[in-house]
């Protein structure tokens, strides 16, 4: 059975939404909206996610978005190595002072199945 990878992705200003982890091309953090992680889809579609979920980005270094667009790809080739389904979302972490990706297995959420 193929692993199932799902990103919750949330935006104050575009809404949320699941991504499946497969469609996604890329993950990128642009400087000039530091406030947004942008998500790739194979079909050409941005999806946006909010980097401190609607917290102030202005303290942000330039080292921030970058690592949190490369641990959600860590966090994805993580997930997809465990059978089952996962879903990851971006969530408050207090061990690392910050956001972190968080992974719940799908079957423990309410609309899953």
């Amino acid at each position: 059975m193929t692993p199932d990878v799902w990103v919750r992705v949330n935006s104050a200003t575009f809404g949320g939404r699941m991504v499946r982890a497969d469609t996604i091309e890329q993950v990128r953090w642009d400087r000039k909206t530091p406030q947004h992680l942008i998500l790739t889809l194979h079909s050409g579609e941005e999806v946006r996610q909010d980097v401190r979920a609607g917290a102030p980005v202005d303290d942000m270094d330039d080292t921030e978005g970058p690592d949190l667009a490369e641990r959600l790809v860590s966090a994805i080739a993580r997930a997809s190595d465990r059978p089952g389904g996962h879903m990851l979302e971006l969530r408050p972490d207090e061990s690392a002072e910050g956001v972190g990706w968080l992974r719940t297995p799908l079957a423990d959420k309410p609309w899953a199945g």
